[in-house]
Formats: C-alpha cells, sequence, structure tokens
C-alpha cells in the first residue's frame, strides 16, 4: 500500500508497508525513511480530522487506515514521555503551530480581485432574483451586477455567500479588527476555508508542513467538525490584531486633496465626494454659462 507521509521536514512517500503490519512496524519504516536519531520517535495522526493512533499493537487495517491516505506525523524526543500537544503556540506573526502543521497567514495580491472573480458573482445574482433583490443589494440589480466586475470593485458578505454556493464550501470569514467569525453556507456543508478579513482586504490560512513551506504543500480545506483548526485561526488573527493589522474604516483619518478638509471613517469620505463632486459640476455649468454669456 502507498501511504503520503506529511511530517515537520515536508513531504514522502511509502509504499512498503502492507495492511497487515502493525502500528510499530510503520513507525520504524517512517522513523528511517526521515532520518531519526535513535532517541526519536513519531506520533502517527490519521483520519480526518487527523486523531493520534496510540495503539502500536494493532494493524494498520485495524488502524483505519488505506491506501493512499495522507499521515500527519510528529516527531518526539523519546528522552522524555509523549505529551500530546493539546494548545497551538504562536511561532511569529501570520504563523500558529498546531499538533498537525503550521496554521498560516497567506497573504493575497491587493489586486480588487482577493475575494472574488466577479463573473461568478454576477452568474450567482442573475440565477437568484430573489435572494439577491433590488433591497437586497442596496441598488438596482443590473447596476450592481455591471458595478462589481468593474477592476476597482470588491466585495464582501454578498459575494461570499454566492461563492460558498457555487463552490459547495462552507466560508469561514474572520474579522481582524473584532474576531468576529462570519460563516457562509453554514450547516450546508460537510468542508470549509478560512479567509481572514482586515477591514480592506481578504488573505488566505493555510496549514502547512512546516513554518517556511510553499504553498504547494497547503491544506485550504478542513472539516467543519474540526472546531481546533478553527480556534488554531482565532490564535493566528488576535496577533494579527495586537500587531494592528487592520484598517477600521469607521475612525481612519483622511484628508480631501481638494479643499483639504479632515475626514474621518468610510461614510464622512463618501458623503464628503457626493458632495464634493456636486460643487464640482456645479462650478463647471457656472464657467459654461459664463463663456456663453
Amino acid at each position: 500500500m502507498r501511504l503520503r507521509i506529511r511530517h515537520a521536514k515536508g513531504l514522502l512517500t511509502i509504499s512498503d508497508v502492507t495492511l497487515e503490519q502493525s502500528v510499530l512496524e510503520l513507525k520504524k519504516c517512517i522513523s528511517k525513511s526521515i532520518g531519526l536519531a535513535s532517541n526519536q520517535d513519531v506520533e502517527i495522526s490519521g483520519g480526518y480530522p487527523p486523531k493520534p493512533i496510540s495503539d502500536n499493537t494493532i494493524s494498520l487495517k485495524d488502524a483505519g487506515l488505506r491506501d493512499g491516505d495522507t499521515l500527519n506525523i510528529k516527531i518526539l524526543d523519546t528522552v522524555v514521555a509523549p505529551v500530546h500537544k493539546e494548545n497551538s503556540t504562536t511561532v511569529k506573526e501570520g504563523i500558529v503551530e498546531t499538533p498537525t502543521g503550521f496554521l498560516t497567514l497567506r497573504v493575497m495580491d491587493d489586486d480588487n480581485s482577493c475575494l472574488f472573480r466577479s463573473i461568478v458573482v454576477v452568474e450567482g445574482i442573475k440565477s437568484d432574483p430573489i435572494t439577491y433583490s433590488d433591497a437586497t443589494l442596496g441598488q438596482p440589480r443590473d447596476k450592481y451586477m455591471d458595478w462589481i466586475q468593474k477592476p476597482n470593485a470588491w466585495g464582501g458578505a454578498i459575494e461570499l455567500a454566492i461563492l460558498s454556493s457555487h463552490f459547495g464550501i462552507e466560508i469561514d470569514s474572520i474579522d481582524v479588527q473584532t474576531g468576529r467569525v462570519d460563516k457562509f453556507g453554514e450547516g450546508k456543508y460537510d468542508e470549509r476555508v478560512l479567509i481572514v478579513y482586515s477591514g480592506i482586504h481578504y488573505d488566505a490560512l493555510a496549514l502547512a508542513p512546516t513554518s517556511d513551506s510553499p504553498m504547494d504543500f497547503d491544506q485550504t480545506r478542513f472539516s467543519v467538525t474540526d472546531e481546533y483548526i478553527l480556534k488554531s485561526s482565532s490564535e493566528l488573527v488576535n496577533g494579527l490584531r495586537k500587531s494592528h493589522r487592520f484598517t477600521d474604516i469607521a475612525n481612519f483619518t483622511l484628508k480631501c486633496e481638494q479643499c483639504n478638509t479632515g475626514l474621518k471613517g468610510e461614510k464622512d469620505a463618501q458623503d464628503h465626494a457626493a458632495v464634493s463632486i456636486q460643487l464640482l459640476l456645479i462650478d463647471n455649468l457656472n464657467n459654461i454659462l459664463t463663456d456663453l454669456a
């Protein structure tokens, strides 16, 4: 049988074991393949979500393993009694160590498409006029669909709900400023993905085998029954909040480049922009009338 092994040094594939062999024999095979010292042992976690396999005497078949399974390996020092790690540990900002790997913040390009590709959203709005009515969208449907396809437009809760339905997966969005978790598609699907919202930008969370693993080895889909990964995500976000890695859109300060007026928050800026545009139009109209006179 063939097993994929994820461990702190990377990934490897083992194919010289059988279902009839014991867990202890598998551990020896893994230790040899990784090149562990004689005073080191391994702890195997299998299944979904991963759970430690503690009985060394049972066969791989009785342990519930199957050909093609991916196992998470934790390297232990046998000088002290192995202790199952119950709490996650912050390694550095944006990375939290868990028993099965390193939960890592994957920063997305700041190109106004960090959340989605708008064609999916437009199709979702078109196909469900009842859920996504003018009232829900806050403006006429056609106008909203035209706006969301512009390169400088980006979405939020409405778009996350549509993407959840489109991809058939729960999307959990964690707000850095408040720690609030918004679950889109909750109760409908078996798996979830995790994203982090800074107030103006969305980034992804992934489970990596090491703290510096490339994205090729990332796990981004998690069982909705795995509450531990959600707790680890909250711990990671708490670290971002302490470092003020968010934008408070209700209270940030701006200065108008046209009139040097000081502004506070998104609403203040939007209201001022609307007034400024109106004044500019009136001024242009007055100039035109003066020229005609």
